[in-house]
Order: C-alpha cells, then sequence, then structure tokens
C-alpha cells in the first residue's frame, strides 16, 4: 500500500514512476577540467630571490603551449606542453636563457604552484592570474605590495610596546611608494632612522630602493630591491653603504674607505593588519645573525586610524 501511495504522488507531480530500491540513478557525467589559459604572473624562487614575470597558457585538450617573459631570461615559448588532471607539464624554451622544465598543479586556491628545474637546480615556482585591469590601473604593478601600505607598529613577538614604527605611504598617482623608518625613545618620541622610495622597475619585475639613512648627517643608505616570494613573503634585500665614521648597528665605526654590508628584512603577512618581520645581516663569513638582538623575529601590527 505505501508502495503504490508513493507511485501515485510521483505521477501526480510529473515524476517518474520510482519504485523504492528499484531505482538506478543515471551515470555522473564527468565535471569539465577546469581551464588554465589565459595570463597569469609567475614567480620563480631562486636562491633568495623571487624572479617574477608573465606567462600566458593556451590549453587545447591535454596540449599546453603558450608564451613566457621575466627579466632574467627575456622572452620564451611553452613547448612539449601537457595539461590533465589539474597538472601540468612543460618546457619554456628561450633564446638567451637555458630551458626551464616546469611541473606543477592547479591549487584549490586557484594558484598555480610547483616546481622548475634548469642549469642543474631544482626549486619552486608559483603562479596567480593576471587581473584584467591590473598592470593598467595607476597602482596595478604596485599591487603585490599594496598589503604594506599602512603605518605599522613594531614589537617583539610576545608584545608589549613599540620599539619602532614603519610607514608605507602612496606617491602622487600611486607612482611609487615612499618608505620610512624610526625608533622610538622615552615618552613615545620618534627618532627617524631612515627615508627613501620603493620604485617599480618593468625589466626585472621588482621594486627598487634607495634609502638614505643617519638622517642627521646623509653619509649612509641603503639600496636594494623589494620581491614577492611565492610563498607571499616580502622580501627586501638590502646592501647598506656606510661612510667613514659612521657606525652601523652592530659595526665599530667605518674607516677612511667607507664599507658595504648585506642585510635581508622578510615580510610574511600573519592574518589581517600583520606581518611577521626578520632583520638579518650579514656576517664576513656568509652566515647571517639578527641585526640587533631580537631581530630574527619580530611583530609589526598596522596602526589604527584614530576617528
Amino acid at each position: 500500500m505505501k508502495i503504490k501511495i508513493a507511485v501515485m504522488m510521483c505521477a501526480a507531480l510529473g515524476l517518474p514512476g520510482v519504485i523504492f530500491g528499484q531505482h538506478h540513478a543515471p551515470p555522473a557525467t564527468p565535471s569539465a577540467e577546469p581551464s588554465i589559459t589565459g595570463d597569469w604572473v609567475i614567480h620563480f624562487q631562486a636562491g633568495h630571490e623571487s624572479v617574477s614575470g608573465s606567462l600566458h597558457l593556451q590549453a587545447d585538450g591535454e596540449r599546453l603551449a603558450g608564451t613566457v617573459e621575466t627579466g632574467h631570461t627575456g622572452p620564451g615559448t611553452v613547448e612539449n606542453g601537457k595539461w590533465s588532471k589539474q597538472k601540468l607539464e612543460a618546457t619554456l624554451v628561450f633564446k638567451k636563457h637555458e630551458s626551464v622544465v616546469l611541473e606543477g598543479e592547479l591549487k584549490s586556491n586557484g594558484t598555480l604552484a610547483g616546481n622548475y628545474t634548469t642549469e642543474g637546480r631544482t626549486e619552486t615556482w608559483q603562479a596567480e592570474r593576471k587581473s584584467a585591469t591590473a598592470l593598467n590601473s595607476s597602482s596595478g604593478v604596485y599591487a603585490q605590495y599594496e598589503a604594506l601600505i599602512g603605518t605599522w607598529d613594531v614589537t617583539a613577538p610576545d608584545g608589549g610596546p613599540s620599539f619602532a614604527v614603519q610607514r608605507f605611504t602612496w606617491g602622487p598617482g600611486h607612482s611609487y611608494i615612499w618608505y620610512a623608518g624610526s625608533f622610538i625613545g622615552p615618552g613615545g618620541k620618534e627618532d627617524p632612522h631612515f627615508e627613501g622610495m620603493l620604485v617599480w622597475n618593468g625589466v626585472h619585475k621588482n621594486l627598487d630602493m634607495l634609502l638614505t639613512m643617519d638622517l642627521k648627517s646623509g653619509r649612509a643608505q641603503e639600496q636594494g630591491t623589494f620581491n614577492v616570494a611565492p610563498d607571499g613573503t616580502i622580501v627586501r634585500e638590502i646592501t647598506g653603504v656606510f661612510s667613514e665614521g659612521v657606525a652601523p648597528i652592530g659595526e665599530a665605526k667605518v674607516g677612511p674607505d667607507g664599507m658595504s654590508k648585506h642585510f635581508r628584512q622578510t615580510y610574511r603577512p600573519d592574518g589581517t593588519d600583520k606581518f611577521l618581520t626578520s632583520v638579518m645581516r650579514e656576517t664576513n663569513d656568509g652566515s647571517w645573525v639578527a641585526t640587533f638582538p631580537g631581530s630574527e623575529k619580530l611583530v609589526m601590527k598596522r596602526r589604527k586610524t584614530s576617528g
């Protein structure tokens, strides 16, 4: 009786008559392979630096072709490419650089990532889709650094009062980034430490940096680059150039020939309005140590605007 009622209800609703236990659903139609055709921004991790460039992919079934270009390799083509089950294999062929063997996969967040091999070494790469308007807007080339814009209080990992402040602000028309840092003394008074410009380099696809330090005399500078590593960490590679009589942090006063030293600062996003940062200096034997006590593990928190 219950089965008969169920069949009658299905008929009344315009549904096919189904007897429970005897219904077989039609086989599921396989979902279409996600397309990776389009323009991407690719980042090759090379040691402690990241080399970025443009990547255009064209998938036709399992066949994958396209073009690639970075400031380091120059233009190239995607050859012997294969795209299947959200994984890719290809060889990037350049006129002025050794070929790069690429393998990777499409991640759940929509990015591509994997390993590449060239010149006898294997390292990692990552790519994200290029926004249709990103490189045409006034701040587009700076988009991957935009998270730094603001005023940041620097503290030890366990909190406590801020001992430094860093500021990243837009230049006119978002044409460059102004960068400044100060130490905070007794009573919260700021002691300016450096300031200068971060400017987009269209060949190397990074930010070039030139800062003046020792703001009382102008006898020291920092030059270098800002790059974004595949994991999203922003890396500031620094060469400090010091004149006679200047005493760099952790060093004696510089002699008459001047001195240059290699430093590195990293900014790793940690949620909203927070970065984990480290400031390291390279020693004469090539090892890395904290630039000042505790600088290998610091926290930057965005200062809230009043009102």
